[in-house]
């Protein structure tokens, strides 16, 4: 094992090196490309569809299996009863919000009654995400990886038989969040045991973030390459701006909701099955300090061609979620007067910045081209901590753009977050006031609070003093994002 790569510049330089051998080397190999569980229960994770997309465009033999939700939905047919078949197709079905609430408690129930008697680590949308959100020592995710647990059978059951009918030579794993992080390498162990000689990849946000500076040579037993950045870049320079998904290979039948509130906003997460598209590559603003903008994935912005975007939604389908860190208002025009002339009929929401640039006009232009909710970052809802994050906007600036969204009839959810650095007690509390007087007033529908973390990729990781504070020695060889720190 001496001779693996250990270090994140040898890592990189491998991975230049594949770039240049071109897509020609990739025409003579077979390609799998799989979510692992456990992701939401009611539309795919859209990873794997760009990138199969993206592949299939250069003529590469490409196919993927969205394994987290064929997984997930064994297991509530194993230990529910016989309901819990009709009860997951009347969830999965074009019922009425409202109705599925009850059906949805009943599910609900399933779930945590197997978390409690089954397998601790079982959630609805992931597993073992607490024990996996930080993770200093390999060896103790090679614990739970090793540990049988109520994903182990069903997973296995649906990877052979995607690795019996593809045959592939190249597996690619995609890890998005700490929850997929145990079954993303219990997928490899599986592979390297009974499929030899295949090449095993995996990348992700998790990866993306979590495992940059990765040193232990331990995961190279699971995994032959960690990628990171975009997967595209792995295998073409020339990747377009804008990626059109493939679907080819997801069956939208085995999808269902899971309506948790009545709360219309709050259901976009998990209720409907919307196509995930990504309307611009980056963050055009890309200068947040708790933001990761020394990453590609946040700092390296590219803005395609209305029409392209049209263009695959015409074919897609007509309820779609942009996944973009933030839409940009040129492009968001540009699509909206694309939508408009073609007259074609959709539903879509999307991330943005509270950005003057969303004026009532704009407003308006979206909600008679789809738009029917916004979600967008009020921080800490607090002037002096807006500026010293760099956010670009003042909260008298982010009123004036959720009237125009509300003029509009666009919906709005807030993320919010407290314990920013320098920020007091007082502040939050003002801030929470600030925030019930908007929704009030009818300016937000929805928000959720969460606590600040530090991590390694951010402005402030790099200028803690600007900040009042000391950042915490890490000394971890697999993952590190998440820093500890104390006022100083």
């Amino acid at each position: 094992m001496d001779d693996l790569i250990r270090t994140t510049s040898e890592l990189e330089s491998a991975c230049a090196q594949a770039r240049a051998d071109g897509v020609q080397s990739l025409n003579k190999q077979r390609i799998l490309l799989l979510t692992p569980p456990l992701l939401q229960t009611n539309t795919p994770y859209p990873a794997t569809m760009h990138l199969t997309g993206f592949l299939e465009s250069k003529g590469v033999d490409v196919h993927q299996r969205d394994l987290s939700i064929k997984v997930v939905r064994d297991i509530l047919l194993e230990y529910g009863d016989e309901m819990t078949d009709e009860l997951l197709e009347f969830l999965g079905g074009p019922a009425p919000l409202e109705a599925k609430r009850e059906a949805s408690e009943v599910i609900d129930e399933l779930a945590i009654w197997i978390r409690d008697n089954i397998d601790p680590e079982f959630g609805f949308s992931r597993y073992a995400e607490a024990k996996c959100r930080v993770v200093d020592d390999f060896g103790k995710l090679v614990k739970l990886v090793n540990r049988r647990g109520v994903i182990d059978k069903p997973l296995e059951r649906h990877l052979k038989a995607a690795m019996d009918e593809v045959k592939p030579t190249v597996v690619g794993v995609t890890c998005p969040f700490p929850g997929t992080l145990v079954a993303a390498f219990k997928i490899a162990k599986y592979v390297k045991k009974h499929y030899p000689g295949v090449r095993l990849l995996i990348g992700g946000g998790y990866v993306n973030t979590e495992l940059r500076d990765m040193t232990d040579k331990r995961p190279y037993k699971y995994f032959d390459e960690f990628q990171l950045d975009e997967g595209y870049g792995h295998f073409a320079d020339d990747v377009p701006a804008f990626v059109r998904p493939s679907y080819r290979g997801i069956d939208w039948n085995e999808y269902f909701d899971v309506v948790e509130t009545d709360n219309f906003v709050t259901n976009l997460w998990n209720s409907g099955k919307w196509v995930k598209l990504v309307m611009a590559r980056g963050c055009y603003w890309h200068k947040c300090a708790f933001c990761d903008v020394v990453l590609p994935y946040i700092g390296c912005f590219r803005m395609p061609d209305p029409v392209a975007i049209v263009d695959a939604m015409e074919e897609l389908g007509t309820r779609f979620h942009f996944v973009d860190e933030a839409m940009p208002p040129a492009l968001v025009r540009g699509v909206c007067e694309e939508i408009i002339r073609r007259k074609f009929v959709c539903e879509w929401w999307g991330n943005i910045r509270f950005d003057t640039a969303f004026t009532p006009a704009l407003c308006k232009l979206m909600a008679k081209a789809g738009c029917i909710a916004v979600t967008g970052g009020l921080e800490c809802a607090n002037d002096r901590l807006l500026k010293l994050m760099n956010k670009g906007i003042t909260l008298a600036s982010a009123e004036k753009v959720l009237k125009a969204l509300k003029a509009a009839k666009i919906f709005v959810h807030a993320y919010l977050m407290y314990d920013f650095p320098t920020e007091t007690k007082a502040e939050q509390r003002e801030a929470e006031r600030y925030v019930k007087g908007l929704a009030k007033k009818g300016l937000v529908q929805s928000c959720f609070w969460h606590r600040f973390a530090l991590t390694v990729h951010s402005p402030i990781a790099k200028k803690p003093g600007k900040f009042g504070i000391m950042v915490g020695e890490c000394k971890s060889k697999f993952a590190r994002n998440e820093l500890s720190y104390t006022y100083g």
